[in-house]
């Protein structure tokens, strides 16, 4: 069993992980916010904007490959080398960058090599601090990230309007960098060992084997089917139909990050005290005023009530992404469990934006927001019905009386 956290340690590595976090909320925000409409207004056309947001998925889909090359690594070290190079490879990608197709492939080209230190990062959270502290140190990091977040969509909003893109993005790339860099002086007293490298089907093959986490992940993939096609909808709506203005996009996405300080608050205080997959459910439920607002809004303006949504749920998300793989693993396995999750988040994150852009090329997009909902609501009950099996009774009834597990482990 490891020592118990040095408390000087867990503070030390808490404030390396603060500024890291708000180093990437500058530069998340104007890549996120801005990547798929400016590749539109440049003339891009369906195939380049699904590419942008497909891009994260992509490289979940592609990460078995790098976490089994960097396996025997320090998970540390994998961390911060990882996210240094894939923002350089970003950059110099920005510097170039001179069609729609460009900015689209560096994006996905920035994803791909990023995403590979994704189970490594959550076997890094999983031993820096305690379990009973975890999703609210997590969740105080990410208010550092939203607050960096409104201040760089707000600025970036404008400055587009005004200067070449490439240029904003270049600029928000090199002030992140530190934050990647300061990444390799986090300090885990040794517990999170290289893991050894293990064959990718011998890890499917044992995952799979897990009812439970299958059923989970089944339902993750049909409700995640959805809500990823809304990604690629969603921007095209924003310049074809609302024409939306850049500057607006960027108070959008000040308003959601401004929401999200108050929800990972929120979050990280109600999953340090329950179950974080449960609380996933529910947060997912709120996602089906997304679509139903684009559907519904007659003019831009109504778009403004779904931005504090989005920013409650993306809190939500980005923390039990981690709690999630963390309650449902057996001990020893998080970067197993961690590894089969990123795989198939890949899988309905490459499919989705994809067979939006396909659907919009037959119907309307109200139509395909209205698909998008059904496969949300079907996920959904899957989603609460696999839930249940992780209910602390069950999680009783698999632990020996004379050896239970600590809580939050």
């Amino acid at each position: 069993m490891p020592p118990a956290h040095s408390p000087d340690l867990v503070r030390r590595n808490f404030r390396i992980d603060l500024f890291g976090g708000i180093c990437a909320g500058i530069f998340a925000a104007v890549l996120l916010a801005f990547m798929p409409v400016v590749v539109r207004r440049m003339g891009g056309s369906t195939f380049d904007v699904a590419l942008v947001v497909a891009g994260p998925f992509i490289g979940h889909l592609l990460s078995p490959i790098g976490i089994y090359l960097l396996s025997g690594l320090n998970p540390v070290r994998v961390v911060a080398g990882v996210v240094t190079t894939s923002r350089a490879v970003f950059l110099a990608g920005m510097l170039v960058a001179t069609t729609p197709l460009m900015l689209s492939m560096t994006t996905l080209a920035f994803w791909i090599v990023t995403i590979a230190n994704i189970a490594a990062y959550t076997t890094v959270m999983a031993a820096i601090y305690p379990s009973r502290e975890r999703a609210q140190a997590m969740g105080r990091v990410r208010m550092g990230v939203a607050v960096a977040s409104i201040a760089s969509a707000a600025v970036a909003g404008v400055l587009i309007d005004a200067i070449a893109a490439q240029l904003v993005f270049a600029a928000a790339t090199v002030v992140s960098l530190p934050g990647a860099i300061a990444f390799f002086w986090i300090r885990d007293e040794g517990r999170t060992e290289a893991n050894a490298r293990r064959p990718i089907h011998h890890v499917a093959r044992e995952v799979w084997s897990d009812g439970r986490y299958r059923r989970l992940m089944s339902a993750n993939t049909v409700f995640g089917l959805g809500n990823l096609m809304n990604a690629t909808v969603i921007p095209l709506m924003l310049v074809d139909h609302f024409d939306a203005p850049n500057s607006f996009v960027g108070g959008l996405a000040a308003l959601s990050s401004l929401v999200a300080i108050a929800g990972y608050w929120f979050w990280g205080r109600l999953i340090d005290r329950g179950s974080s997959l449960q609380l996933s459910a529910y947060n997912a439920a709120l996602l089906l005023l997304v679509p139903l607002t684009y559907l519904l809004a007659p003019n831009v303006w109504f778009l403004l009530p779904v931005a504090p949504v989005i920013g409650i749920v993306n809190a939500g998300f980005d923390i039990t992404y981690h709690t999630n793989v963390v309650q449902a693993a057996p001990p020893g396995r998080v970067l197993d469990y961690a590894t089969a999750q990123s795989f198939i988040l890949g899988v309905r994150g490459t499919i989705a934006p994809f067979l939006a852009s396909l659907l919009l090329g037959i119907v309307e997009p109200r139509v395909v927001l209205l698909v998008i909902m059904a496969l949300m609501i079907t996920g959904l009950v899957m989603y609460f019905r696999a839930v249940r099996e992780f209910a602390p009774s069950r999680e009783a009834e698999r632990v020996p009386v004379a050896e239970p597990e600590p809580a939050g482990s």
